[in-house]
């Protein structure tokens, strides 16, 4: 089975950095389980690359050493003329929103593009299940719930990656 691994941002925020022991810990794990964690573009411009540049990374990103290693990776563009991508991006902001309490409008675009990018892969056969690496609880929690809705039972699975997680995260998570 083919599991696509997606990270939001606050798991590298939460990581401190690449000279911290947590990003370490998992960059050894990750790269010893011989997987990638993808994160979608909108991830990458706030970790601070250019989404036009014609490689990535770019700029003065602080966790280049994990793209030009290939354990971080950015995915396609969404493809926002899918309907199962679009409307779990759409269904994922008003979950946000009203567990937050918050307007729709101020939920941010990179939770919603975790949530469209597992709609995407699992979509388009990319993956036949994802793992979605996120500190955004109601991010995750949105698409444990949304994408079974839509014909992906059981292909979702959300992992709250706060500092216990990252602080003892081995391969074995990965496998």
């Amino acid at each position: 089975m083919t599991t696509a691994y997606v990270a939001d941002t606050g798991v590298f925020v939460r990581c401190g950095g690449p000279d911290n022991d947590k990003f370490q810990r998992l960059r050894g794990a990750v790269r010893r389980a011989g997987v990638t964690l993808t994160v979608p573009r909108r991830v990458y411009e706030e970790l601070g690359g250019d989404p036009i540049a014609e490689e990535y990374p770019s700029g003065d990103i602080p966790y280049s050493t994990g793209f030009e290693e290939g354990w971080i990776a950015v995915a396609d563009e969404l493809d926002y003329a899918n309907p199962v991508v679009s409307t779990a991006m759409d269904d994922a902001r008003r979950a946000i929103a009203n567990e937050t309490g918050r307007d729709e409008d101020s939920i941010e675009k990179a939770d919603t593009a975790l949530v469209g990018l597992a709609a995407q892969l699992l979509d388009e056969g990319g993956a036949e299940s994802v793992v979605l690496l996120t500190t955004d609880k109601p991010a995750g929690r949105a698409a444990e719930r949304l994408l079974p809705e839509r014909g992906f039972d059981g292909q979702i699975e959300y992992r709250y990656a706060g500092e216990s997680y990252l602080e003892n995260v081995t391969a074995a998570e990965f496998q």
